[in-house]
């Protein structure tokens, strides 16, 4: 349906379609079907989202977040992958020395990270990310920024 078609019918959230076109730049198109589904999602800066747990289109609940990043050690120039669910408090655990892995390895800065919303997947890019062949990948696809923090 165009935006000149049907002007004064809603969409699920009571909205005219007429100004559909408008909305779409504050709203995330999440289903497309007949039913005009938008959710508006907006990131906050502490990586939390402030859209409610239940939708009218029946959605129940957000995915877990799974995160894999990348620390970088300006102590020995070298590299720290980890997983988390919860980035900002696992940086503040490295930054604060409360990981053995890296306790020693202070100061450390972010420099790269994924984001899944599975499990299994977020800890199979690990595992990758983790092998040799892909350090030596990690480091060719980071070369810029690991010059620029040398």
């Amino acid at each position: 349906m165009s935006g000149s078609q049907g002007a004064g019918v809603q969409n699920n959230l009571g909205v005219p379609r007429q100004t559909r076109f408008r909305l779409e730049t504050a709203f995330k198109r999440v289903a497309f079907d007949a039913t005009d589904t938008y959710i508006h999602m907006t990131e906050t800066s502490d990586g939390t989202s402030n859209v409610p747990a239940t939708f009218d289109s029946g959605v129940s609940s957000l995915p877990e977040r799974y995160y894999i990043y990348i620390l970088l050690s300006f102590k020995d120039k070298g590299l720290y992958i980890g997983f988390t669910t919860d980035l900002k408090s696992r940086l503040t655990t490295h930054s604060k020395g409360r990981n053995q892995a890296t306790i020693l390895r202070r100061p450390l800065k972010l420099i790269y990270y994924e984001y899944f919303i599975n499990k299994a997947d977020a800890k199979a890019r690990e595992e990758f990310l983790k092998s040799g062949y892909s350090k030596d990948q990690l480091k060719q696809i980071l070369k810029r920024t690991l010059k620029e923090l040398s």
